[in-house]
């Protein structure tokens, strides 16, 4: 047996790591003194131990490294490697993009830190009473799209026949990216309430008529709060205050394929007269 020492030499581990693999049981040593607290490992282990390292350099985490140690099922590893591939290969690509958008702006001279605020145009109408798909949701920011997906499919299986693009209705009243508080929304036609088949996970309600300032975002979802903040300062002008959450509509987005510059979102604010 070896030392952890000479155990970490071999592996080219430092003893501390070695002994949090052992606290996260990912690899633990097979003989620890009782008497000084020695820790004891066996030369079949080394190649345990050079698995770990080239997984985390493969970007996996403990988690998952431990999974991949110790699954019995060795289908599982060539599947968990691919899922990584997809994963780093989105990263890569985001990566690409933030390049480009930082190579842009060198080449146009751009001031990104005095920064560019457009113009909006505010229109208010009412937004009549209509019959939506509705899904309530705690989930990552990141992971709408994958939701409003989902939605989409449901609506297939139960052969509602929908009248326009998803929107977003947002709750938190900051911005919690790993747990925000959204509700999605498709509009449906009407139809026969015994033939709306219930779901734990959607249903069907009236949102009803109400008084919307509205604009047209073009662009990224990064830049969208100049649009809100446009909203907030027409009502403000105007007499207005919120009367329900705001709202988000994705005209053009994604599913596309195109340039985050030529997304379109337009944003709703329900409101109210402000009582004088």
């Amino acid at each position: 047996m070896y030392t952890i020492s000479r155990f970490s030499q071999l592996c080219k581990m430092s003893a501390r790591m070695l002994r949090h693999y052992d606290k996260e049981e990912l690899l633990k040593p097979v003989h620890v003194d009782i008497t000084n607290g020695y820790r004891y490992y066996e030369k079949d282990q080394l190649e345990t131990a050079l698995l770990i390292k080239k997984l985390k350099e493969y970007e996996f985490s403990l988690p998952e490294i431990k999974t991949i140690v110790q699954a019995s099922d060795r289908a599982l590893f060539p599947k968990l490697v691919q899922s990584k591939i997809n994963e780093l290969s989105s990263e890569v690509n985001r990566y690409r993009q933030i390049i480009a958008e930082m190579q842009e702006m060198m080449d146009t001279n751009l001031d990104i830190i005095q920064g560019e605020r457009r113009p909006y145009d505010i229109w208010l109408g009412m937004r009549n009473e209509i019959r939506i798909l509705s899904q309530r949701l705690q989930i990552h920011i990141k992971d709408m799209d994958k939701y409003i997906d989902a939605l989409y499919e449901n609506a297939g299986q139960h052969q509602l026949p929908l009248l326009s693009t998803p929107s977003t209705v947002f709750f938190d009243e900051e911005f919690i990216p790993d747990h925000s508080d959204i509700e999605l929304i498709v509009p449906i036609m009407h139809g026969n309430d015994k033939d709306e088949a219930a779901s734990k996970e959607w249903h069907i309600k009236i949102w009803p008529e109400t008084y919307v300032a509205t604009t047209l975002h073009i662009g990224s979802y990064d830049d969208i709060g100049y649009a809100h903040i446009a909203l907030e300062e027409w009502m403000e002008s105007n007499g207005y205050q919120l009367a329900s959450p705001p709202y988000e509509t994705y005209l053009k987005g994604y599913e596309c394929e195109c340039d985050v510059r030529e997304y379109v979102t337009q944003v709703f604010f329900p409101v109210i007269k402000t009582a004088e």
